[in-house]
């Protein structure tokens, strides 16, 4: 039983410390780690969406190096990185995965600030063992930058997945920080999702 799961870091539209909407710039290391946890948890492809030509030619460019440049000689940097793309929005993700796959997929999103979820982790993940998939369509999962996604995106979301939080059981409950990298966000997400249970 395969299942077709890709993965999406959104660069525009989110928000600011402000709430403003705003564009963040995208970041090499992003590139990297999420083509190298999306590899290792056998994700389909990655998107970088961002609506700024100079922003998708820059990852053209990085991409590039590592997959045809001397960078490809690295062939496991290489491999992850052949799954990445840069689309301009995120309706040019949905519409590349509905191309691949056939069907359009069920968008799943969560971050620091999801206040009204509609999943868990474990219920989707028990999903996904059971059947391979959601309702026989693939799973887009949809990461924000900056601040994170706009409420207006989110509420447009098929699933939204609470935030990732630690056990007050096992640790110290004491103050309520939550502010993850992306980088270190996805790969929980991922973990918990596709992770072998031990």
């Amino acid at each position: 039983m395969q299942t077709s799961i890709f993965l999406a870091l959104v660069h525009h539209p989110v928000l600011n410390r402000r709430g403003e909407v705003v564009t963040t710039a995208i970041t090499n290391v992003d590139l990297h780690d999420l083509a190298r946890s999306g590899r290792t948890y056998g994700i389909h492809s990655v998107f970088v969406v961002t609506p700024v030509l100079l922003q998708q030619r820059m990852v053209g460019q990085v991409l590039g190096h590592w997959t045809q440049g001397e960078g490809s000689s690295h062939e496991r940097r290489a491999d992850a990185m052949r799954r990445v793309t840069a689309v301009a929005t995120l309706q040019d993700a949905m519409t590349a995965i509905e191309h691949q796959t056939g069907r359009a997929p069920v968008v799943a999103v969560t971050g620091a600030q999801m206040h009204t979820p509609n999943a868990d982790f474990a219920g989707l993940r028990q999903k996904l063992l059971q059947t391979g998939d959601i309702d026989g369509r693939p799973l887009l999962l949809v990461f924000g930058t900056g601040w994170g996604m706009t409420q207006e995106f989110i509420d447009t979301a098929d699933l939204r997945l609470p935030p990732l939080l630690r056990d007050p059981r096992i640790v110290d409950p004491e103050g309520a920080y939550n502010h993850l990298s992306v980088r270190a966000a996805v790969a929980i997400a991922l973990d918990r999702l596709l992770g072998e249970s031990r």
